[in-house]
């Protein structure tokens, strides 16, 4: 099979210009689409690949690069903010830092900085501008857009979800919920991927959930045993295979749902205005 094209593009966001990629479905008219948000590591090859197995199954992903206002990230590489991630999340770092051997050492202190200095202000504002750049894109079906988030890139997906935007569905991926003193913004269906040994995350989804139901959302959470933060990312120690492939499987299946239903509710539309 010839693999999507990944097209780089710049569009405007409330900070300035955002780098992003956007990889099409082969063959196609106005296509569905996800808004594919990064995790704490940034736009990956990972995530990259990630968007051509997308548009391989038929949906359009775009992925804007939260960090292209953060030139301190710029400096950095994949594979250095990879290997230090273990250590800059700790509670010891200074002391696992100081453990490593030395040439580990000022790679792993300049990620440290990085990771603490970052300017989180940023990311939901460009996220948003993501999301209503899909909607203008000409080879997009604006009714057929989804958010698919990572960690950091979860929490945005669940943000976005409360912001009122008119989308087709959201899915957090380890990601924080929506904040419960906004549901009655949440317009469209939530599908969850939670780690089972997450301790930061995972407790606090069953009170989502609740809250979710009470106000009368659709919010569905799966919870993969025996799996740690980032069990979808095959680029880190914590990758499981299996969880990973279920969660792709049942996203795909929830999107195609999520799309097929807009689209009836357009086509009548369509017909009750005609």
């Amino acid at each position: 099979m010839v693999r999507p094209r990944l097209e780089p593009i710049v569009f405007e966001g409330p900070h300035g210009p955002v780098n992003a990629h956007l990889a099409r479905p082969i063959n196609t008219g106005s296509a569905p689409a996800v808004l594919l948000l990064q995790e704490g590591i940034g736009v990956t090859k990972h995530l990259l690949s990630l968007a051509h197995r997308f548009a391989d199954a038929g949906i359009a992903a775009f992925v804007p690069d939260l960090y292209s206002h953060d030139f301190a990230r710029k400096r950095l590489t994949e594979f250095e903010v990879l290997r230090a991630l273990p250590y800059v999340r700790a509670a010891d770092r200074d002391a696992l830092i100081a453990a490593l051997p030395r040439e580990q050492q000022e790679s792993a202190q300049r990620v440290a900085t990085w990771f603490q200095g970052r300017d989180t202000g940023t990311y939901f504002g460009d996220a948003r501008a993501a999301a209503y750049y899909l909607k203008r894109h000409t080879a997009i079906d604006p009714d057929a857009i989804a958010t698919v988030g990572f960690s950091l890139g979860g929490a945005l997906s669940a943000q976005l979800a409360t912001a009122g935007l008119e989308l087709a569905a959201g899915v957090i991926f380890y990601g924080q919920g929506p904040n419960p003193a906004q549901l009655e913004q949440l317009r469209y269906p939530l599908l969850g991927h939670y780690a089972e040994h997450d301790p930061a995350i995972t407790p606090q989804v069953a009170a989502v959930q609740s809250q979710l139901t009470a106000a009368g959302k659709e919010f569905t959470a799966h919870v993969y045993p025996g799996t740690e933060h980032g069990f979808f990312n095959e680029s880190r120690p914590v990758y499981s295979r299996d969880a990973a492939e279920l969660a792709f499987t049942r996203t795909i299946s929830f999107l195609d749902a999520q799309f097929a239903r807009v689209a009836r509710a357009s086509s009548f539309r369509t017909a009750v205005q005609g």
